[in-house]
């Protein structure tokens, strides 16, 4: 679809909220040149009946006056194709079932997403496409087919040979008329001349669906010989349709000639063609290589501005290294005189200990004498308190 045709295409929206409207409007006017609008279904059908080249209709189902679905009901009995969507923000089942009985095309509900509204209206606007295509696609085929009915003999026949149909200027030709058709059959136009073996191997041809074109020479009604420009085609139905042109001996002698010119022609061509799309391959890959040789060499300066910042990082680092190297050495003399230090205060506190180990041992033997001694005082004093108890008792009963 081209702009020229979206241009031609007119769209009304029906909508009781002025701002839903506007903005809906505004926006589809940007794509669309027709938009016109309504408050209501009422107006919407006013406005419809006055413009018979409306394409689309977009309604809201919930309106006043008369509602959305009413409305399409208006519209469907003025026009049952015509396409329309419908917009809703409270979904009613029923009311939605309604209108697809009522053949509506699609069903948006609110707030409005403006891209699936326009995908919709994209795929209606191509089926309209299409459809005028179409249209006029058939319009060409029924001139066409007109003027090659003046212009062409032509005559159909079914799978046995038997010819059924002869267009006027075949009938001219051939000398046959309405009345003989229904006992002609091929055999009585083809030219005895006209291998057999030929004749069965193009009716395999076109029974397979192949088709076939060519010059042939054919006999009328009262023997006299004519010459055809033939093309021969099965149809869906199962029949052979001819469509061929009148010419001469001289003209097949001089159209032969024609056809090896021209296919001489044709041949040189598509060596030229051949070599210009070698040309263009070779051009492409020259322009690719010399873009990546520009890549390349964009690239290899990068690198080199690289390798020279990571350079005077490496010798940043190196330097720093070497710093933290002898900070490092420094630190670890310190530590290790301080550790030899340590060692050395160790040894004498060591030293201490042992003498003080000699001097506890000697202290305990001499505490265990000394208890030794306190028992054997002890034992001298409580035999003396013996004594002494003995001699009061000795001085008390002499009294």
């Amino acid at each position: 679809m081209n702009d020229n045709f979206l241009n031609k295409i007119t769209i009304l929206v029906v909508e009781d909220s002025a701002t839903d409207r506007k903005i809906l409007v505004d926006t589809l006017k940007k794509y669309f040149t027709n938009v016109l609008e309504a408050s209501d279904g009422q107006e919407g059908y006013e406005t419809f009946k006055n413009n018979k080249d409306i394409d689309i209709i977009i309604s809201d189902l919930n309106m006043p006056n008369v509602s959305g679905i009413n409305f399409l009901k208006l519209i469907r009995t003025s026009d049952a194709n015509i396409p329309f969507i419908v917009t809703t923000g409270k979904i009613e089942p029923e009311v939605i079932i309604e209108a697809i009985n009522l053949n509506v095309n699609s069903y948006i509900q609110k707030p409005i997403d403006v891209r699936v509204l326009l995908q919709k209206i994209d795929y209606l606007c191509e089926k309209k496409y299409f459809e005028i295509r179409l249209e006029k696609k058939r319009k060409e085929i029924e001139f066409l087919i007109e003027a090659v009915d003046v212009a062409a003999l032509i005559f159909k026949m079914d799978d046995k040979g038997k010819i059924f149909y002869m267009n006027a200027a075949m009938m001219d030709v051939s000398g046959y008329n309405i009345e003989d058709i229904s006992d002609l059959n091929f055999d009585d136009i083809i030219h005895p001349e006209i291998p057999k073996k030929f004749i069965d191997s193009t009716w395999e041809d076109l029974k397979n669906g192949q088709l076939w074109k060519g010059n042939t020479k054919f006999i009328t009604k009262v023997g006299e010989t004519f010459y055809l420009n033939n093309t021969v085609f099965k149809t869906n139905t199962e029949d052979f349709i001819t469509i061929a042109f009148l010419t001469t001996k001289e003209n097949l002698e001089k159209r032969d000639f024609q056809r090896k010119v021209i296919q001489k022609f044709q041949e040189a061509n598509k060596k030229e063609y051949k070599l210009k799309q070698e040309n263009n391959e070779l051009k492409n890959k020259l322009d690719r290589l010399e873009s990546l040789y520009e890549e390349a060499l964009i690239t290899l300066k990068g690198l080199k501005e690289k390798n020279v910042s990571n350079v005077r990082q490496l010798k940043h680092y190196e330097l720093q290294g070497d710093n933290l190297t002898q900070k490092y050495d420094k630190f670890m003399s310190s530590k290790k005189d301080e550790i030899e230090n340590y060692i050395k205060s160790l040894n004498t506190e060591k030293q201490k200990n042992e003498k003080l180990t000699i001097r506890y041992d000697e202290l305990l033997e001499l505490l265990e004498k000394t208890k030794e001694r306190n028992l054997n005082l002890e034992e001298e004093v409580r035999i003396k308190n013996r004594r002494i108890n003995d001699l009061n008792e000795i001085i008390s009963s002499g009294r």
